[in-house]
């Protein structure tokens, strides 16, 4: 008789925490699943909600709280941050700042929140509009020029304003004219990442540059990095490296998703309450019920931390065939 595999059981509960604020959004964005599958019905999480799970978890150092979904657009996302401030040392989201008025945006300083990634995509109304499948860029430009001048008016740091470039074949073109945009709006960080893709709309193998650089897209991640350091700013890639190393890519590991700590260091929470291993897994998981490891507003958060559907995932991901989302960890995203 072949004796069953233990399944791991890990003490500590993440003390990162990502919560799906809201799973509604403004833009349309081609390269994102929610514009072309509905994962999940519409929902917000409310700040009830989120004092309930966030009451469960004994340490808290870092919340990050987008996901699939504009995170303005939960009507309590300030009294949120508010409230999040108090247990964690950081807490930030990602935004397409369509929605961040002068109102919102004096909100948003005070809220006390870390960071504010602008998902921007583009420099030119036509690819964003291509890119984001809304004509909204001169907007999202004034409100972003808007809440720096507030800031400084104010003398205040926070929220650190960054803004986040997906590269890809459609928009690499227009890195140079991003890094000059952000110069003029007195944004003094620029990030570049990597394309999810999964086949839907212009998330493709084809558009993404991920081992797949020719010669003239290298040179021009240099002169990116080089006009960056003249004008002072800082040209970054997510995973903490440089935009040219994050889209060379290495060499083709049998095992790509090996080495990620997310299921045993984090965990991720949709607007209705379901428990994902990480905020990319939506993406690329060809069967997303499958995904679900529990519901944080149904259950204790530490009967599904250790619960057999987290242990098993764990399992799976330490084999050679890992769980559905991490199939293509590595290969399909950047770590």
């Amino acid at each position: 008789m072949v004796p069953t595999r233990r399944l791991p059981v890990v003490a500590a509960l993440p003390r990162s925490l990502y919560l799906e604020t809201t799973n509604r959004c403004d833009s349309k964005c081609q390269t994102c699943i929610r514009t072309f599958q509905s994962l999940e019905p519409p929902a917000d999480l409310t700040l009830e909600q989120v004092k309930a799970i966030a009451a469960q978890f004994p340490v808290l150092e870092r919340v990050v709280l987008h996901g699939i979904g504009e995170p303005l657009l939960n009507r309590e996302i300030f009294e949120i941050v508010e409230f999040l401030k108090s247990r964690a040392a950081a807490v930030l989201f990602n935004s397409d700042a369509i929605s961040l008025t002068a109102k919102r945006a004096l909100r948003l300083i005070e809220s006390g929140l870390d960071e504010y990634r602008v998902s921007l995509d583009a420099a030119t109304p036509e690819t964003y509009r291509r890119l984001r499948g809304v004509d909204q860029l001169d907007r999202v430009v004034a409100n972003v020029r808007r809440l720096v001048s507030l800031e400084r008016e104010r003398s205040r740091t926070v929220p650190r304003v960054s803004l986040w470039f997906t590269a890809s074949r459609a928009n690499l073109h227009e890195l140079l004219e991003f890094v000059r945009l952000a110069a003029d709006l007195g944004v003094d960080e620029v990030y570049v990442q990597r394309l999810v893709f999964n086949g839907l709309g212009l998330a493709t193998a084809e558009n993404a540059l991920h081992g797949r650089l020719h010669r003239q897209e290298q040179a021009l991640l240099d002169e990116a990095e080089e006009l960056a350091r003249g004008l002072g700013l800082a040209l970054r890639a997510s995973g903490l490296t440089t935009p040219l190393a994050s889209l060379q890519g290495g060499t083709r590991n049998p095992r790509p998703w090996a080495g990620c700590q997310r299921p045993w260091n984090l965990s991720y929470v949709t607007a209705n309450g379901n428990v994902l291993p990480c905020c990319i897994s939506p993406w690329v998981a060809r069967d997303y019920q499958g995904l679900i490891l529990g519901n944080a507003l149904a259950e204790p958060f530490t009967d599904i931390w250790n619960g057999e559907r987290y242990r098993r995932f764990r399992n799976d991901f330490e084999s050679e065939i890992p769980p559905d989302p991490c199939r293509g960890c590595g290969l399909l995203w950047s770590i």
